[in-house]
């Protein structure tokens, strides 16, 4: 028998890359939806009514979330993967709720500015950077880093 015998070679550390993109995709994430919060009442002009009220309030939860997420991923905090995967989602899910909410008539905004004034191709461009921190978020990779 070899005294020298090999050991299990120790597991490869893990790249910060997928991690540090989440992270930061989560944080301008959520600082769009928290100036969204302002947008709609000064910068469209609609002012303070209270039609205008559940949008800013999901825009508030939503880049809370973002954002507290984002720091806690880059801070190597499992909670934070799983708070960008909810809040990711969240930010998906909160401008079809708001398409589907004027096309009944209700005035509800979600999110800062993007310069794009059509409807659908303004959720489709919003839509993308979250697709891309929820893929990120879930990959093995980050998972492991906020492990290691």
């Amino acid at each position: 028998m070899d005294v020298t015998a090999r050991l299990p070679a120790a597991p490869p550390k893990p790249g910060a890359r997928t991690a540090v993109a989440a992270g930061i995709l989560a944080l301008i994430g959520g600082l769009w939806f928290l100036l969204g919060i302002f947008w709609a009442s000064l910068v469209l002009g609609y002012g303070q009514s209270d039609v205008l009220v559940p949008g800013q309030i999901t825009d508030a939860v939503v880049g809370l979330l973002l954002l507290l997420g984002g720091v806690s991923l880059l801070a190597r905090v499992e909670a934070g993967r799983v708070l960008c995967l909810a809040s990711a989602v969240l930010a998906l899910v909160a401008p079809i709720v708001g398409t589907v909410l004027i096309y009944q008539r209700i005035l509800f905004f979600v999110g800062g500015p993007t310069g794009i004034d059509p409807l659908v191709p303004r959720r489709i461009v919003v839509a993308v950077p979250f697709v891309a921190l929820l893929v990120l978020a879930a990959l093995p990779a980050t998972r492991r880093w906020t492990r290691y």
